[in-house]
């Protein structure tokens, strides 16, 4: 714990620390900042139970110091430089969402969408595989890629095709 003498110490030299802060620093602020970062070291210093024999010319020494270090250069990124994602983890997770929204089709229509534009079978096979009419198998599966382009904002042009590749 600091003592209090030299908490009164640390504040009766401030004004002092602010006066040399504008001198090294371009602006009042950052001449406030400048004393704040010293005093703050100072106080961790004096926690710390280190025995500081003269107080002012070490915090003078310390405000110096810091007042030299080169201000943080704040840049914009490029895109070069932003953070991203692995290209893949966007794909996963749309399609992902792509097979969430085709289990929550009605049965009839995602079984159907579900071997044709993902396993590939065709209209004639669905259809002798499940006994149905060839129209209806096309019937279902249109009206399941029109739910598709519904459920994710697509013209209605766009195939839906497009949400699978």
């Amino acid at each position: 714990m600091v003592p209090s003498d030299r908490q009164d110490a640390l504040t009766a030299l401030m004004p002092k620390l602010l006066r040399r802060a504008r001198r090294l620093t371009r602006s009042p602020e950052a001449a406030e900042d400048l004393v704040q970062e010293a005093l703050l070291r100072v106080w961790g210093r004096l926690n710390q139970a280190n025995d500081i024999e003269d107080l002012e010319p070490y915090v003078m020494t310390a405000l110096a110091n810091i007042g030299r270090r080169p201000a943080p250069v704040h840049a914009e990124l490029t895109e070069a430089e932003m953070p991203s994602t692995d290209p893949e983890a966007e794909a996963r997770m749309a399609t992902a969402d792509v097979l969430t929204a085709i289990e929550n089709l009605p049965d009839a229509q995602s079984v159907l969408l579900r071997d044709h534009a993902v396993n590939g079978v065709s209209y004639a096979d669905l259809a002798a595989h499940y006994d149905l009419p060839i129209g209806t198998v096309m019937s279902r599966v249109a009206r399941a890629r029109a739910q598709l382009r519904e459920d994710f904002d697509l013209p209605n042009k766009t195939p839906a095709a497009t949400l699978l590749g």
